[in-house]
């Protein structure tokens, strides 16, 4: 598992879905109005998934903090607010416990908040929006580990399940589905070979048709 992690981190979200379209199948790009908290950081690992709903309630949101506590090393925490208006899903202390358990990254489609601590973590966050507004008593997680609903870029929603492979970089966050994980890998690491060649020859003047021909693809 390691070694197809570290060959998707090293050949990017851009590849990877160029891969999909390879073999016809749509990317799995996850909305572009996602964005990085602080400075853009490459990570991939499979999806730990959490989903919740927006409800009046009192008291605390223990199962929030239980998924949290349940986060084994090398996840990315995939948080599906469902549209959740607002208010956030998790702020800096949440965050250090997702770090201490050695998560690798968060994406929230949804807001977050405490985000200068959050540039400072050490773990990368990919956001929807920030709030001041606390989620206690207006949002509460209702599942985890659980097939989710993630907005798309090319499709609306996009579904995640625990495992799917989810990687991101400064382009964006794409999902490889488990099962394709290894077609996927085997497909990315060719390219990333024939990419790097054309690269270098594009550098000392092969003319753009001539790399097409050569290669087969820009």
């Amino acid at each position: 598992m390691q070694q197809s992690l570290d060959a998707l981190k090293s050949a990017g979200t851009a590849v990877i879905a160029d891969v999909f379209d390879s073999l016809q199948l749509l990317p799995q790009v996850l909305d572009n109005s996602l964005q990085p908290v602080g400075a853009a950081a490459t990570f991939a690992g499979p999806a730990y998934t959490i989903t919740g709903e927006s409800i009046n309630f009192q008291g605390g949101d223990r199962a929030k903090l239980g998924a949290i506590d349940d986060m084994p090393a090398g996840i990315v925490a995939v948080w599906a607010s469902m549209d959740a208006k607002g208010v956030c899903c998790f702020g800096d202390l949440l965050a250090s416990a997702m770090r201490a358990r050695g998560c690798v990254g968060a994406v929230v489609d949804g807001g977050i908040r405490d985000g200068a601590f959050m540039e400072q973590c050490g773990m990368p966050v990919i956001a929807r929006y920030r709030t001041p507004a606390q989620g206690i008593g207006r949002w509460r997680v209702t599942a985890s580990q659980t097939e989710v609903k993630m907005r798309g870029a090319l499709e609306e929603w996009i579904t995640i399940k625990p495992g799917d492979i989810i990687v991101g970089d400064a382009d964006g966050v794409v999902a490889i589905p488990a099962p394709l994980l290894e077609e996927v890998t085997a497909k990315v690491i060719e390219w990333s070979r024939s990419e790097s060649g054309a690269r270098e020859e594009i550098i000392g003047g092969l003319p753009l048709l001539a790399a097409l021909k050569k290669y087969g693809h820009l």
